[in-house]
């Protein structure tokens, strides 16, 4: 009896994955590379899905509890696409709650105006001008590179965060392969593709020079231990029948993507890499970047504010250049990623009140964190009110 549920639950995946890739642009399963579940997507049109999705809920509760849990929260994401799928005209707030647990709303002007007063303050002790216009690019122009020392750079960076982490997190599989490029007319500053057999990719934007500071997180979070590692792993304890097949989806627009993409964004911390000034001045400043991107989301999606307005305040409050800051429009107003944005500063939060939480006991932190079918919601409740 349990097994069909499970069955019926992939095949709601599978059907949605297909639904609001064609609805969206973009699949939201990003783990249909890596695993087989042996049967394709169902033709099932929104009704049908709907229909699926109320007759699972009332059988989750015939699982033992931690799936049942998993299962649960899940099955409230599905429910918020399929009606988003049916017409419904839900707010954004909502969904952003109904999605990912966190909260549906602007992170607080006091929290922003307390990073950029850090932030000035660290550039000020480092000799630069307490003017954020002028220090931020300065200091971003002074830590640049660009062309063959880029590459290099950024292999040299990669390997270090992968040996850290087979000391620092858990071992690796010894066959994993991590392919770097830079690629050009790329859309994001930085993507992770894994495949299956413990294969990925790593894509970093070859048309911008890049901030070292920057490089060193971004490679952290979109490799090791961020992503690559969390997908390399996942896959490991799958074969060695460690978890349950619904713990190996990955599906973007639910409470998942909170505990990932908040372990990647805290994932240098993590293997003990944030050691120098420009290091501390990056963690402080891509929080700063990412709580103004997060309100400025719910500025565009939950009000209507248009384009070029929020592409200039972006501008205005972070400094960066304009493509930059179109580039992350295009992300946080995409009609498949905009309810995903916020997960990066409220997954990154949440995160890291996780880690200090668990300090005396970081082994079983990440054990929790790579090898756990977990929500927000369920790691919470393990974690913060236990």
């Amino acid at each position: 009896m349990l097994e069909e549920e499970i069955r019926r639950f992939l095949q709601i995946a599978l059907a949605l994955n297909a639904s609001v890739g064609q609805r969206t642009g973009v699949e939201p399963l990003l783990s249909t590379e890596t695993y087989d579940y042996g049967f394709p997507a169902p033709a099932w049109d929104w009704e049908e899905i709907g229909r699926q999705i109320e007759e699972l809920r009332p059988a989750i509760s015939s699982f033992p509890a931690a799936r049942a849990g998993f299962l649960a929260d899940l099955t409230t994401s599905f429910e918020m696409m399929a009606r988003e799928g049916q017409g419904d005209r839900v707010p954004y707030a909502e969904r952003v709650v109904a999605y990912l647990q966190v909260p549906g709303e602007r992170v607080p002007q006091a929290t922003i105006a307390a990073l950029a007063e850090d932030l000035r303050g660290l550039l000020v002790a480092e000799g630069y001008a307490d003017d954020l216009a002028i220090a931020l690019p300065q200091w971003i122009e002074r830590r640049s590179i660009r062309g063959e020392a880029l590459q290099t750079l950024a292999e040299e960076l990669m390997e270090q965060a992968r040996t850290t982490t087979n000391e620092r997190i858990m071992p690796l599989p010894a066959e994993h392969r991590v392919e770097l490029s830079f690629p050009k007319n790329f859309p994001f500053n930085g993507y992770s593709a894994y495949k299956r057999d413990y294969r990925g990719t790593v894509e970093l934007n070859g048309d911008i020079g890049w901030h070292i500071p920057a490089l060193k997180h971004l490679v952290c979070h979109e490799a090791f231990p961020g992503h690559q590692t969390f997908s390399a792993l996942r896959e490991l304890r799958y074969r060695q029948g460690l978890i349950p097949v619904e713990g190996t989806l990955y599906f973007s627009n639910t409470p998942i993507t909170p505990i990932v993409e908040g372990a990647a964004e805290i994932g240098q911390e993590l293997l003990g890499m944030v050691k120098t000034a420009d290091d501390r001045l990056f963690d402080v400043y891509n929080r700063y970047q990412s709580a103004c991107a997060t309100n400025l989301a719910f500025d565009c999606n939950a009000d209507g504010k248009d384009q070029e307005t929020a592409v200039r305040e972006y501008m205005a409050l972070t400094h960066v250049p304009r493509g930059q800051a179109e580039r992350r429009y295009r992300f946080w107003s995409h009609p498949l990623w905009q309810t995903g944005f916020p997960h990066y500063w409220y997954g990154r939060e949440f995160m890291q009140e996780c880690y200090q939480r668990m300090a005396a006991d970081v082994p079983r932190f990440v054990e929790m964190i790579y090898t756990e079918p977990h929500t927000v919601r369920t790691l919470r409740e393990a974690v913060l009110t236990a």
